[in-house]
């Protein structure tokens, strides 16, 4: 658990997993599961895939597969709080993924209005699977979550509770993780403020 000031500093040697983090939160602030943003903070080139980070990829495999630190069957979460200040309540943006031994992934965006659970979700030393989590929400915060179907429903979710927020945003965010120094201010004005069309 990370708590971020208005203003943070990340640093650290390489491999120490700032872009991880990145990427972390992207998935949640961007409502996008592709991957294909991933280390994008880093580098243009990057072969990091969902299924990498949830399974914890190791390296390639004797066999031309790749080694992963956790296989079978396990659920992993990402989520995120945040105070509103116009309202005066805390609510949570989050997503939780059940990983299959087959190598399936099934995901699902929730909405708390309400801050992160005191037991993070995990109880008896194991992380909530979508059906225990939705009947952890149930018994304990009636009328106060959300399930979203797809991620598309997430996105217009998370455009609304940040204020209204136009479709702009999300390409908006991917440009600025990948922010390179431009020199050229009429590319910068045209990619970064306005419509590239106008």
């Amino acid at each position: 658990t990370i708590e971020f000031q208005p203003l943070v500093f990340l640093t650290g040697l390489n491999g120490s997993g700032k872009s991880t983090l990145i990427d972390a939160m992207q998935v949640l602030l961007l409502g996008d599961t592709s991957g294909r943003f991933f280390n994008k903070a880093a580098t243009e080139k990057s072969s990091r895939t969902l299924k990498g980070y949830l399974k914890c990829e190791l390296g390639d495999a004797e066999d031309g597969g790749f080694r992963y630190l956790r296989n079978g069957r396990f659920t992993s979460y990402i989520a995120m709080e945040f105070y509103d200040d116009v309202n005066k309540s805390s609510f949570t943006f989050g997503i939780v993924f059940d990983v299959f031994p087959d190598g399936g992934v099934d995901h699902r965006f929730f909405c708390l209005d309400d801050k992160i659970p005191e037991n993070e979700f995990i109880v008896d030393d194991t992380p909530l699977d979508f059906k225990q989590l939705s009947a952890y929400f149930a018994e304990n915060y009636p009328g106060k979550f959300k399930f979203l179907d797809s991620n598309k429903q997430y996105q217009e979710l998370l455009k609304r509770r940040f204020g209204g927020l136009k479709e702009k945003y999300f390409s908006l965010f991917k440009k600025a993780v990948s922010f390179t120094p431009i020199t050229d201010i009429e590319t910068f004005i045209t990619e970064y403020i306005c419509d590239s069309q106008a």
